[in-house]
């Protein structure tokens, strides 16, 4: 049974990413909630002169929180008692302090700087990628521009909120199990790493990054690990956070927050993080680690390298056409329509994340592996021997997939994307309008009193 469980949970072992840069997934989306493009601009403020400030009521929030996710989430593991936040008095370890209180890598480096669209330049001072993230691969952030802040200087919603969608990514989540050779993972309280691969360096976010609600019982009871899953957490902890800075006047970590736990709810649009390999039944996972119990791993091999090639040539597509849209400030492209407000969201509950906005991804994860197989060069998605990410083909692909099925394969592949992205709006509007009403209500009982 422990060798079953261990096989399956290598199926997902490769998926360790979502949306591969969430500024272009967040930005039309904030930009067009009138609660966040229309407020004022926030006072940029360092990490410990947030925590300084507000140090004796964090303490007791921190706590209350705490025994709120013990009693809320589904199989929540519990924060340590010896890691709880205790306010001190003194900025010595203030950042560690927190940073083990709410369970994330102490290394992150919490910048002041924004992240900018494609295209997008500004006459601001640089800050380079290693400032910015823990990990030795930059991605991304190689290729766009980053922008330095100080204390004191004036940045809007907008642009704070969808720089800090893309900051998990970056290291927050690196290294917070017992098996991660991290000092920190030896007391966070998480246990080993149930699934994904911690000798990739950012192997260890996965368990933060995907979560697996909606499987069959029988996938459950083989699959143990499945269960050991934590973005619910993640999102919770960053709404609840962005509410608490909110409510003690502290706006720019109330907005960093929020974009903090929308990076989460965006890996949520994706299906490749809510269910282990999109388009396989459940038969067919289980037979796949059968065949490696008994001898013979080339099923599972094949799966995992089809699921990882499919999941990165998805991403590929989507950051490449969205880029470009954004270049040519082309916001009548499906994608950015797709992400356009023009109505209020559903009212948040807190159920949603499992019973709504899981459900949905889910929900379309054979659709999307149908369109990636009848879309994209067979190689690409339907060839176990080639490791997609070593062909070069990432900056050719629009065209690619132009020469294998046409425009209408190519919209077939907008459109599925366009589709996903829908959901985020949605979900990502019910989120940010839930920690609004929230600080609302609560000014409104202050100015009551």
């Amino acid at each position: 049974m422990r060798t079953l469980c261990f096989l399956l949970a290598l199926l997902i072992s490769a998926q360790a990413f979502s949306w591969s840069n969430h500024t272009l997934v967040s930005h039309q989306l904030l930009a067009t909630i009138p609660q966040v493009h229309d407020a004022a601009p926030a006072k940029v403020e360092s990490l410990e002169s947030f925590l300084l400030a507000n140090e004796k009521a964090l303490e007791a929030f921190l706590d209350q929180q705490e025994r709120w996710m013990q009693e809320n989430l589904w199989h929540y593991a519990p924060r340590p008692p010896e890691l709880a936040f205790k306010a001190t008095g003194s900025k010595d370890n203030i950042r560690t302090r927190f940073a083990h209180a709410i369970r994330v890598n102490p290394n992150t480096k919490w910048p002041l700087y924004l992240q900018l669209l494609p295209g997008e330049k500004r006459q601001s001072p640089p800050i380079k990628p290693r400032s910015i993230s823990t990990l030795n691969r930059f991605g991304h952030l190689a290729s766009v521009q980053l922008v330095q802040l100080k204390p004191g200087d004036k940045a809007s919603a907008v642009d704070i909120v969808t720089t800090a969608t893309d900051e998990p990514d970056h290291g927050l989540d690196i290294g917070l199990f017992t098996d991660s050779d991290t000092d920190y993972g030896k007391i966070y309280g998480f246990g080993k790493q149930p699934f994904g691969n911690p000798n990739l360096e950012y192997g260890t976010q996965a368990p933060f990054h995907m979560g697996f609600y909606h499987e069959s019982s029988i996938l459950y009871a083989l699959g143990g690990f499945l269960k050991q899953t934590y973005p619910e957490y993640r999102i919770q902890l960053f709404k609840q956070l962005s509410e608490f800075a909110f409510q003690q006047g502290h706006e720019y970590w109330g907005w960093r927050f929020m974009g903090w736990g929308l990076h989460y709810l965006g890996d949520f649009s994706n299906p490749y993080h809510v269910t282990p390999i999109p388009g396989n039944n459940v038969m067919t996972t289980l037979w796949v680690g059968l065949k490696g119990l008994i001898g013979f791993p080339e099923a599972q091999n094949r799966a995992i390298q089809l699921a990882s090639n499919r999941h990165t040539v998805l991403e590929d597509f989507q950051s490449l056409v969205m880029s470009r849209a954004y270049k040519e400030n082309n916001i009548q492209h499906p994608t950015i329509q797709a992400l356009t407000r023009q109505k209020p969201a559903r009212v948040y509950e807190d159920g949603h994340i499992v019973t709504v906005i899981s459900q949905q991804a889910y929900d379309k994860a054979h659709d999307l592996y149908k369109v990636l197989e009848q879309t994209m060069p067979e190689q690409y998605v339907d060839n176990p021997l080639v490791e997609y990410s070593k062909l070069n083909a990432r900056f050719s692909l629009q065209k690619t997939v132009l020469m294998t099925s046409g425009e209408d394969g190519y919209n077939q592949l907008v459109t599925i994307i366009s589709d996903l992205l829908g959901g985020f709006s949605e979900n990502g509007a019910s989120y940010v309008e839930a920690i609004l009403s929230a600080n609302t209500f609560q000014s409104d009982q202050a100015n009551l009193d």
